[in-house]
């Protein structure tokens, strides 16, 4: 049988299979019970992945601003 079903994973077209892919993360996600606090967690995360990188992109510009136009 792993052979018959290799066949057939095989077989699929890959738009079928990112079809499926997509299907299963929907009802995963449908599933998914946030608690109380998760919400502003995710933010405060995002924050902290987000803003330093902005932080040094807009130093950057600064400096070479700087740089050429004194």
């Amino acid at each position: 049988m792993k052979l018959n079903d290799e066949l057939d994973d095989s077989l699929k077209s890959k738009r079928r299979k990112a079809q499926e892919e997509t299907e299963l993360l929907n009802k995963l996600r449908d599933e998914t019970e946030f608690e109380k606090n998760d919400h502003m967690a995710l933010v405060i995360a995002a924050l902290t992945t987000i803003l330093p990188v902005v932080i040094i992109v807009l130093l950057a510009y600064y400096f070479i601003s700087m740089l050429f136009f004194g």
